[in-house]
């Protein structure tokens, strides 16, 4: 700023020098940063009113006090890669994405000290990347810097990385790490990683790796509260995995895995803890621990297993010749109505794999399967207390044959018994119920006389909210931003604002307290959305009549105009690219129409008519 400026500004305020410098720097197209407002750029002063005139990424203008603006806001230099990036975003864009570890070089070398924190490096990179790329750009340049000499995180400061000096190969800094870090789960991570490097690295710390399995000795047979039975076992594996590594029988160390196992009192639990490359190495050491009980043992496992474990416990199972005793468990459990829903997912999703065809018997896909699937879908349903996915509905929607399949050895009745048991059903939204109910009265059409004509043409309650999944997420994702960090940093800044006194007359205060008032407005009405929203998968759609998920063609009745627009969930409308939510007065007068129907729409004075050509599904096009 003007030097004449500054002085009137001291006249009425005695600065310090630090706030002087910083005026000082305070220039026409400089840009600064804000720690609630984010990245901006000084337009002017304006001194008939004594205010700054910068522009935030809100994209207003805002009057802002010089003297505030001294002490909370940074001043950029030009070599800063945010202004580089406004100045030439081309240039900076290519850079992260071909070179993104010499920007990071750049950036880290700038700051104070060669470190910086993991947030200050995301709030950058997200303006330059974009927040739709960020997440997946961030993933790979995070593991590039894993591998790079130069960069490390800082032992002394968490989620924050320093540039060396001097190189430092990977080998050395898994030496270094182990030795600075003393938290017990994180030294046997980092032990592990010896075992993923290269032979010729391995070889470079052998003198190192003896110290390091007596260390991981010590950890395990401590009584550290912050090891749970699982991180044990692990540490017992890679310490006797680095044993074998220089030669040692690693096998004869105490405790044993054997016996960490006999003395565990829930397996169960240690499984859904346990890394998923350790599941097959986990069954063996069942048998080994339990000789006489081990099918038994792997049985209960795979009865109460979660998701990719039930897979590898059926192989391993298979591998050793149970095809007989895994038979009459599925059948036994499936009597007993024990059977939970990521087994019957598993049991669903392989019923026609030839490697299975001894263990999913005929007797095991029937109508009893499909009581079973309904039941497990309403208990996860009654235990979810969000709107959290079932995997397991999903696939009883996207799987077109199952039904066909469960009926088959069924008799009308029977059927009349699902249809009505779906109808209950806890979980699944009007429509999708429609599309399962569709498929019963493929297989006996005279269940057709369940569905009244009045919950036939009523398509959704008006209190609830037809969503997909992506938008459901884009909607949570705002809120939780909305959450944990818009509100937080705008009551932040009103606290700020508050110390220039005279709130009639200060446009900080005003300003953010005007926000206030709308990110409230925004929580409040995410959260009722929120609440109302029913998520569902658009493959379980059919193409018999329009509903949320189809794809319509129709030609105008008026004029040879044709059209074509898919009909999705509530918050998926998007007109320039033909996509209707389902709440559009269009997408309303077509839902449960068929080829061939007519449809009128009244938009303010104007009504059109429309006629069906066809109908299909919008995933398949």
């Amino acid at each position: 700023m003007d030097k004449v400026i500054i002085e009137q500004i001291t006249r009425k305020q005695p600065l310090l020098d630090r706030e002087l410098e910083k005026l000082e720097e305070i220039k026409d197209g400089t840009y600064c940063i804000h720690s609630s407002w984010g990245l901006g750029k000084i337009l002017g002063y304006d001194p008939v009113i004594g205010k700054l005139k910068i522009v935030f990424e809100d994209g207003v203008e805002h009057l802002m006090d010089p003297v505030f603006c001294a002490r909370k806001l940074e001043i950029l230099s030009d070599d800063n890669i945010l202004v580089q990036f406004k100045n030439n975003p081309t240039e900076i864009e290519e850079k992260a994405k071909n070179a993104p570890v010499e920007l990071l070089y750049t950036l880290i070398e700038s700051s104070s000290h060669r470190e910086l924190a993991m947030s200050e490096i995301e709030f950058i990179f997200k303006r330059i990347v974009g927040e739709e790329s960020f997440r997946r750009w961030w993933t790979g340049v995070k593991k590039i810097m894993a591998k790079d000499p130069f960069i490390a995180l800082s032992p002394k400061h968490s989620n924050t990385y320093i540039l060396r000096e001097q190189p430092v190969s990977v080998e050395d800094e898994i030496v270094e790490r182990l030795q600075i870090n003393k938290d017990p789960v994180k030294k046997i991570e980092i032990a592990a990683k010896i075992l993923d490097l290269p032979r010729e690295s391995q070889e470079v710390i052998t003198n190192e790796i003896k110290s390091i399995i007596d260390d991981l000795g010590n950890i395990i047979t401590s009584n550290d509260k912050r090891l749970s039975i699982t991180q044990k076992l692990t540490g017992c594996w890679v310490r006797n995995d680095l044993a074998e590594m220089i030669g040692d029988d690693g096998e004869y160390f105490e405790p044993t895995p054997e016996s960490i196992i006999r003395d565990c009192n829930n397996l169960g639990k240690l499984v859904e803890e346990l890394a998923a490359n350790y599941y097959d190495r986990f069954l063996l050491l069942v048998t080994c621990a339990f000789p006489d009980e081990w099918e038994n043992r792997c049985a209960n496992l795979l009865k109460n297993s979660q998701g990719r474990f039930a897979n590898e416990c059926v192989l391993f199972l298979i591998e050793r010749g149970c095809h007989d005793f895994l038979r009459d468990c599925f059948n036994r459990w499936l009597n007993e109505r024990s059977l939970k829903s990521p087994l019957l997912h598993w049991i669903i999703k392989n019923r026609h794999v030839r490697k299975f065809s001894e263990i999913i018997s005929k007797e095991l896909i029937s109508s009893k399967l499909l009581k079973a699937i309904f039941s497990a879908i309403d208990v996860d349903a009654l235990a979810s207390t969000s709107s959290k996915r079932i995997p397991l509905a999903e696939l009883v929607s996207e799987d077109r044959n199952l039904i066909r399949d469960l009926l088959s050895d069924t008799n009308e009745e029977n059927a009349k018994d699902l249809c009505q048991m779906l109808m209950q059903s806890q979980w699944f939204d009007s429509l999708t119920k429609r599309l399962l109910l569709a498929r019963f009265i493929k297989e006996f059409p005279s269940l057709q006389s369940l569905i009244s004509e009045k919950a036939s043409d009523r398509y959704v309650a008006d209190t609830s909210l037809i969503v997909s999944q992506e938008s459901f997420d884009a909607k949570k994702k705002e809120y939780e931003l909305l959450i944990n960090e818009k509100i937080p940093a705008n009551k932040k800044a009103i606290e700020i604002a508050r110390e220039h006194g005279d709130l009639s007359e200060n446009s900080e205060y005003k300003m953010a307290r005007q926000d206030q008032d709308l990110l409230l407005a925004r929580r409040d009405q995410l959260e009722i959305d929120l609440k109302r929203a029913q998520i569902i998968d658009f493959a379980a759609a059919n193409d018999d009549v329009v509903g949320i998920g189809t794809t319509v063609r129709l030609k105008s009745n008026d004029s040879k105009e044709n059209a074509e627009y898919a009909v999705l969930g509530a918050w998926d409308g998007d007109p320039d690219n033909n996509i209707l939510s389902y709440k559009t007065p269009l997408a309303q007068a077509l839902l449960s129409k068929r080829v061939g129907d007519s449809v009128e729409v009244t938009i303010g004075d104007k009504t059109s008519s429309w006629k069906i050509e066809s109908i299909t599904r919008y995933v398949d096009s």
